[in-house]
């Protein structure tokens, strides 16, 4: 019982310090982006048939 805990325990911190190290990347992007360039684009969105992934863009035909 206690070697399961144990597991959760270590699976959960490695899981929320990368999601949370993820929505930082994110938070600090979309900052950026506001700050240099002047424009509130979100770190992750789709628009007008376009998906945005940071700077990259994909198209839905």
């Amino acid at each position: 019982m206690k070697n399961s805990i144990r597991k959760f325990y270590i699976s959960f911190i490695f899981t929320s310090c990368i999601v949370f190290g993820f929505l930082a990347v994110c938070f600090a992007y979309e900052n950026i982006r506001a700050t240099e360039y002047g424009d509130h684009r979100r770190a992750i969105a789709v628009e007008d048939g376009r998906f945005y992934f940071f700077d990259y863009e994909y198209e839905f035909k």
